[in-house]
């Protein structure tokens, strides 16, 4: 919170990406919406709920272009401006009939500007390096996810909720969203010249101009190979996210018999069970000086296991509500520790010329495990029973969070560094 009161070019970049997920959160859940009014209903929803992990697998692309892209400041707001532009196009043709040719128009229009978004966040992240005092990487990067998680869960509601009260007036959202891209634009623009003094010096020799993404890939994948702490926080990052992708459906089958877990009804407990692991990430990623702060990173992995394996073992035989929500909140505690802390050491550990393609890379095997966990324990939960899923569960995280803990009391974490050329003292951060 001190970093975001004092040091402009960090709450310029902040203001950007909040004012970005606000318009995304709003806009997202109101197209599936709006896929849900068409003709072809069944179509529209599904290729709306697909395009939304478009972006996500095409991150290793827009950072490469990111790395590759010189006179970042510029290109962030120009990004942003482009993005203003798509959705007022949006605008306009989202008041059409609704026909085939023109939703696919409008879900590319919305890949369009969410790949846009991915690029501008990698465009953000060799100036946040060199912003932030070295001391505050942690912190800032907590905030920075606390802040967009509270944003996506608050207007995501106001979405669902707005666009009935609105009395489902699309238009009207996709000018809003617009408009919070705008201003995104001008956040920036506002502290163009702190933000330009953090830039990388422009060094880049004419083939690592010319590098192309296949080459530019091929030496990344191999840098961080030859990461032993990234390579192998990445392996337990996509067990984490294999295992807690499939919780919430795992959850939902398995409330659907055991009313005991039920508090009031089945869908009272869902938006409870949701706001607590919300909650716990939340307060996670705000709360630096707790007792975890000296603990190293896999061993917080090791405790987020320990917490699914108990949710396990609760769901097959204890089946307490209670305890449920006890673990939830430690799983949502300590996942909001472990995502601020590896986007900090990327950035202490990694080249700027590289920082955007090595996250892109990262965070896409990363979501790999989601997909992957669904097909496997829902697929288990819904051929023969939740039990099986579960079991197999149980013994899964309980394997990974003996490994993360044996692991950790061998492998040791990165020591700090200060990018080369640049302190945060020497820009202008007051307020």
């Amino acid at each position: 919170m001190n970093e975001y009161l004092t040091n402009k070019g960090y709450r310029a970049l902040t203001n950007a990406a909040l004012l970005n997920g606000i318009g995304n959160s709003l806009f997202n859940i109101v197209f599936v919406i709006y896929a849900s009014t068409t003709p072809f209903k069944t179509l529209a929803v599904s290729l709306a709920s697909m395009a939304l992990l478009i972006p996500s697998l095409l991150n290793i692309l827009t950072g490469y272009l990111a790395d590759r892209t010189r006179d970042k400041t510029r290109w962030m707001i120009l990004s942003r401006i482009a993005q203003f532009a798509l959705f007022g196009a949006l605008t306009l043709l989202i008041r059409l009939p609704a026909t085939i040719p023109l939703f696919l128009i409008l879900l590319l229009i919305n890949i369009l500007s969410d790949c846009l978004g991915a690029y501008g966040g990698g465009l953000q992240l060799p100036l946040l390096r060199r912003l932030l005092p070295e001391d505050a990487l942690d912190t800032a990067m907590g905030f920075q996810m606390a802040t967009q998680t509270l944003v996506q869960i608050i207007f995501q509601g106001v979405g669902a909720w707005g666009i009935v009260l609105l009395g489902y007036d699309f238009s009207l959202f996709g000018l809003i969203n617009a408009l919070t891209l705008l201003f995104a634009g001008l956040s920036i623009l506002q502290h163009r010249t702190t933000l330009r003094k953090a830039e990388p010096p422009q060094t880049e020799t004419a083939n690592q101009q010319a590098e192309s993404f296949r080459s530019s890939l091929k030496t990344t994948i191999s840098l961080l190979y030859s990461n032993r702490f990234l390579k192998i926080i990445m392996l337990f990052a996509l067990a984490v996210n294999t295992l807690g992708a499939c919780i919430d459906g795992l959850m939902n089958i398995s409330l659907l018999t055991l009313t005991q877990m039920l508090l009031n009804n089945y869908g009272n407990t869902l938006a409870i069970i949701s706001i607590i692991i919300s909650f716990g990430t939340i307060l996670g990623s705000l709360i630096t000086g707790d007792f975890l702060k000296n603990v190293t990173t896999l061993r917080i992995v090791s405790f987020t296991m320990t917490a699914l394996a108990l949710l396990a073992l609760n769901f097959l035989w204890l089946q307490n509500v209670w305890l449920m929500f006890v673990c939830l909140f430690v799983i949502g505690y300590t996942s909001g520790k472990i995502n601020p802390r590896m986007s900090a050491y990327m950035m202490r550990q990694i080249d700027e010329e590289r920082l955007a393609v090595t996250n892109g890379i990262f965070t896409t095997i990363v979501l790999l495990g989601g997909p992957i966990g669904q097909v496997i324990f829902l697929g288990i939960a819904n051929a023969w029973t939740a039990a099986i899923s579960w079991q197999l569960y149980l013994l899964i995280a309980g394997v990974i969070g003996l490994a993360a803990f044996l692991f950790s009391r061998h492998l040791s974490e990165p020591t700090k560094v200060v990018p080369e050329g640049l302190k945060a003292s020497d820009i202008e951060i007051n307020s």
